[in-house]
């Protein structure tokens, strides 16, 4: 047994864990998140999220807070392309507040 504890301590150990805000669905937090999100973000995943670099982020229900939160935290690589982590850059509530206003744009259509 002590030979598969470590390895998964391991895998878990590069997760970002952390609950979100009470006010994650807060106009102000979310507000907070759409500026950094326009300061850092729009470059790869477009004007509110419509895509263009990165993934398209409008419309998007299968986005859940603790992914969004894990995925901002650490980075994510699919095949060439490469989201950089930003836990060394941002606070974990920044980026909760980046989760919150990505969470938002589930409601927004997508720009065809």
């Amino acid at each position: 047994m002590h030979n598969t504890v470590i390895p998964m301590l391991f895998l878990l150990s590069g997760l970002a864990w952390a609950a979100p805000p009470a006010d994650f669905e807060a106009p102000a937090t979310i507000a907070a998140g759409q500026k950094r999100f326009n300061q850092n973000c729009v470059y790869c995943h477009g004007n509110a999220g419509s895509g263009g670099k990165g993934a398209p982020l409008q419309g998007r229900d299968d986005l859940p807070p603790q992914y969004l939160f894990d995925t901002i935290s650490n980075g994510k690589t699919r095949g060439a392309l490469q989201m950089p982590p930003w836990k060394e850059a941002f606070s974990a509530q920044e980026i909760w507040e980046l989760s919150a206003y990505i969470h938002s744009l589930r409601a927004r259509t997508p720009a065809r």
